[in-house]
């Protein structure tokens, strides 16, 4: 089973997600963070199962989504580190990993 292991720029983006959604609903921030904790824990029994990120010419990243968000992580040395939580609509570039 490969670690999970958060760069803190990827919990700043989670912890910016869950505050904003919290404006609107408090549960349904929790429901989110958790929805998508879970998702990203699954990576530790899948760690190949995202998709090669588009915008890495090199695939060295992947991808998962939890609803309108991707997830974007790197996966070796059995280390999945999770770098970015991203909302879809937004322009994402090679720059941001």
């Amino acid at each position: 089973m490969a670690a999970i292991v958060w760069a803190p720029r990827a919990l700043d983006d989670l912890e910016a997600l869950v505050d904003y959604i919290s404006r609107d609903s408090v549960v349904r921030a929790k429901r989110f963070a958790l929805r998508l904790i879970v998702r990203v824990d699954a990576l530790s029994s899948l760690p190949e199962s995202g998709s090669w990120l588009p915008e890495d010419d090199g695939q060295r990243y992947r991808q998962i989504f939890q609803g309108a968000y991707r997830v974007i992580y790197r996966y070796e040395n059995d280390i999945v580190l999770i770098v970015a939580v991203h909302h879809a609509a937004r322009l994402f570039t090679g720059e941001d990993l």
